[in-house]
């Protein structure tokens, strides 16, 4: 049953609903749905007109940032890469004083043997090894191509991968090295520059001395030698053994023990005034001091030694 008294509150909300739906003014399309279909295509088209603006920004973003990133990335590796070049994996110094012999063995397997009155410095990073040497060492060098091995002294580099070798360079005296097994690169640089002057490739057997001063240019700055006796001078056990050693062999290794000069007092054998020295076969202790060893050498070859301190 209707309720008469709710009458008046439904004509008063029906009067207004009217009263507004003749303000409404109707739409051209037929009927809803045209309406909204044509609503929804409109809107399409407005999303396609801004979408390539929108995407290309951002494409453009991205790529900045990932440019950014890589070049960080890059530069990152590269400062990693340079400084695990250059980080310094060993170093250390020795010296030896009168009658010592030291040995070193570098975190690469390389060995480095003193001999007496010598020193040395070595720097050991991913791609070098390099030695500064003054005196006399015999160099054991463990096979690395990506690391060579570089001695330096004074002007004259030797450059090894790997073999065994004596280097003498001791001050005021010409540099020798002398190859026992493998393969090796002596230079002559010139002064305070790394400019090239001569080169020699030594093997097994192979000496190569120093000519200190060349007197023209056609002078060469190295004298090589071949069939070299490798057994004639031994010290790297401590005592001093010479087997059939030439005499200039032996005083040189008598002076480098002792760090002293050695003269030959009276007439000299006719040997050494022909080159064409004497030899010596004999084996000497770290007891024995410089002047009982060259009078025991003076004996053997009915020579006068005289030691200068």
């Amino acid at each position: 049953m209707e309720n008469k008294n709710n009458k008046p509150q439904i004509d008063t909300e029906f009067n207004e609903i009217w009263d507004r739906a003749g303000d409404y003014k109707y739409s051209f399309e037929s009927s809803n749905d045209a309406a909204w279909e044509k609503f929804q295509a409109d809107r399409e088209q407005a999303a396609k007109k801004q979408k390539p603006f929108v995407v290309l920004k951002n494409t453009q973003r991205i790529w900045r940032i990932a440019a950014a990133i890589t070049l960080l990335a890059i530069g990152s590796w590269a400062f990693w890469f340079n400084n695990q070049a250059t980080a310094i994996l060993d170093s250390g110094a020795v010296a030896t004083q009168n009658q010592q012999v030291k040995q070193v063995t570098l975190k690469d397997g390389s060995t480095i043997t003193l001999n007496a009155n010598s020193s040395v410095k070595f720097t050991v990073t991913k791609n070098s090894r390099n030695i500064e040497l003054q005196g006399m060492a015999h160099f054991e060098v463990a096979k690395n191509p990506n690391a060579p091995f570089v001695i330096r002294s004074g002007q004259n580099q030797v450059t090894v991968l790997g073999t065994g070798f004596d280097v003498r360079s001791y001050n005021k005296k010409p540099l020798q090295v002398t190859v026992n097994h493998g393969k090796v690169r002596v230079e002559k640089l010139a002064n305070n520059s790394n400019t090239l002057l001569e080169s020699a490739i030594l093997t097994q057997g192979m000496r190569v001395t120093e000519n200190p001063s060349p007197k023209t240019k056609q002078d060469n700055y190295f004298t090589v030698e071949s069939n070299i006796n490798l057994n004639a001078v031994s010290w790297s056990k401590g005592s001093l053994s010479f087997n059939n050693a030439p005499l200039n062999d032996v005083i040189a290794s008598v002076e480098e023990r002792y760090n002293v000069q050695i003269e030959v007092i009276g007439n000299a054998p006719r040997g050494i005034r022909n080159n064409n020295n004497p030899t010596l076969t004999a084996q000497f202790n770290q007891n024995q001091d410089a002047e009982a060893v060259c009078e025991i050498i003076g004996q053997a070859l009915d020579l006068t030694l005289q030691v200068n301190r």
